[in-house]
């Protein structure tokens, strides 16, 4: 469920010009887990 709700709004912010990096959204939706820059940024590459 919640990767349905990050690939929706990874989708709506990207194109955004002020709006937040792939990275970024997945760390706002995923803010219980510690990631890392690196394991965001991976995530959100799956997600696309």
């Amino acid at each position: 469920m919640m990767a349905f709700l990050v690939r929706g709004a990874i989708r709506d912010l990207r194109g955004r010009v002020e709006g937040p990096e792939p990275p970024e959204i997945v760390r706002r939706f995923f803010w219980f887990l510690p990631l890392t820059d690196d394991e965001a940024r991976a995530i959100a590459r799956r997600l696309r």
